[in-house]
């Protein structure tokens, strides 16, 4: 078993070697760039294989698990949303510049600046956190053409789904158990918006939950002192500089914080202010105002009254067909009970997902316009992830009807998961399920029975 181990190890390491390799050349080395992802797909799962077989860390094992079932499909499921934020790690190396070139308009994800430049409509910092695993391509020959972005954003977008994981894994091993923790790791991959949106394209949701997923690990496994709260405010400050909007979570991880380490709040804020300083020179340069963005006048304009508007947007997130939580991904109802029952600071996460959610049902686009099931509240799932290895740390104690609730939960939550990431729509469905052409409300919009209705 260990020679085995060895072997599929060193086959991964090729693989990845080959895989930066021909990011570094622009997709040569004789095949074509969606191809790159497959190799990188299948020498994650080998390494992850080889070390099972080894014993080796666990940590790693989830990661390059995390990394290689994104990458499967071997496509980006993207918006114009992302593109912005893919051309960025090309811009910050090759012109040292966080605006883009003339040359890349033609997405509504871009706004003009000073200069005939175009500037990202959305935050940048998902960029600069994709920019690590960008950096073969960015710094490589190939010219950033659309095929070399797709690939380099969807193993950028991998790798930061594969991190956020391993974070969620630590932190969650620390409070639940290991075997409670490898448990609700891979639901929360394989059953949650963590497949088929957060390591598919560079959202603003990938970079956030990382830095999320980051701040929990930070408030677990970090010794009390100033040390934990510098490391949990910087990560919620990052949060929010990923995306505006997830002031309530970020403020429910500072809060779980306090009520641990309640000494702490200095350098807590003051590492939160680095992050959110540095967002807001960002903007001061680019649009006049450290308070302004890419959004324009929408950023004002697209707020409803919680009343009676924000009411149906926050039903909508959890129980619309076509994008709610609760129908798509009902596994996870089962983090939110078991945070919103544990001590003090689990509540604190548990009331986080709820603010977040009354906030975002006051968007004027609750339901996320193009996206493959409940993006607007996957900022949330590493929150709902830990919630989730709390739940399962007391399942042997759940009677039958319990675990077939539980069990079926699972299943409803992977088979969406799953059909949303590997299996390819026919147009109708696509319309349906992505662009709810019928709108979020009609029951055939759910996942699993509009593929069952697929017409093709």
């Amino acid at each position: 078993m260990d020679r085995m181990g060895r072997a599929l190890c060193a086959a991964a390491l090729l693989g990845g070697s080959w895989v930066v390799v021909s990011l570094w050349l622009g997709g040569g080395a004789g095949l074509p760039l969606h191809a790159i992802a497959a190799v990188a797909a299948v020498a994650a799962l080998l390494g992850a294989s080889g070390l099972a077989l080894r014993s080796g860390p666990v940590a790693a094992v989830v990661w390059l698990i995390g990394f290689g079932a994104p990458l499967a499909n071997t496509r980006l499921v993207a918006s114009q949303d992302t593109i912005a934020t893919a051309w960025l790690p090309f811009a910050i190396v090759r012109e040292h510049a966080l605006t883009l070139p003339p040359s890349a308009a033609g997405s509504s994800a871009m706004v003009p600046v000073a200069g005939g430049r175009l500037a990202s409509r959305h935050p940048v910092a998902t960029a600069l956190l994709a920019l690590p695993f960008a950096l073969p391509a960015a710094g490589g020959r190939g010219e950033p053409t659309g095929p070399l972005r797709n690939v380099t954003e969807k193993l950028a977008a991998a790798a930061l789904c594969a991190t956020m994981l391993t974070l969620l894994y630590l932190a969650a091993t620390r409070l639940a158990g290991a075997r409670a923790a490898a448990g609700a790791c891979a639901l929360t991959l394989f059953g949650s918006a963590a497949l088929p949106i957060l390591g598919q394209a560079l959202w603003q949701h990938t970079g956030a939950a990382l830095a999320l997923s980051a701040g929990l690990a930070a408030l677990v496994l970090l010794p009390e002192g100033q040390l934990r709260g510098a490391g949990v405010g910087f990560c919620a400050g990052l949060a929010i500089a990923c995306r505006t909007t997830d002031f309530p979570l970020a403020g429910a991880l500072l809060g779980a914080l306090l009520l641990r380490d309640a000494h702490t709040w200095p350098a807590a804020l003051g590492a939160a202010a680095v992050p959110l300083l540095l967002t807001g020179a960002y903007q001061w340069s680019l649009f006049g105002s450290p308070l302004l963005t890419g959004y324009g006048g929408e950023a004002r304009a697209g707020w409803r009254p919680f009343w009676l508007d924000g009411v149906v947007g926050l039903a909508g997130l959890w129980l619309s067909p076509g994008r709610g939580l609760a129908l798509v991904s009902p596994v996870l109802l089962f983090g939110l009970v078991a945070l919103l029952r544990g001590n003090a600071p689990l509540r604190a996460l548990g009331i986080g997902v709820l603010a977040q959610s009354a906030l975002l049902g006051c968007w004027w686009a609750w339901h996320g316009a193009w996206s493959a099931g409940p993006r607007m509240l996957s900022d949330a799932i590493p929150f709902l992830g830990l919630g989730l290895a709390c739940a399962l740390r007391g399942a042997t104690a759940w009677g039958r009807g319990m675990r077939a609730l539980f069990g079926g939960a699972a299943a409803v939550s992977c088979g969406c998961a799953l059909l949303l990431t590997y299996a390819v729509p026919g147009s109708q469905t696509h319309a349906l399920v992505w662009g709810l052409r019928d709108g979020p409300w009609v029951l055939r919009a759910h996942p699993v029975l509009a593929y069952l209705r697929d017409p093709r």
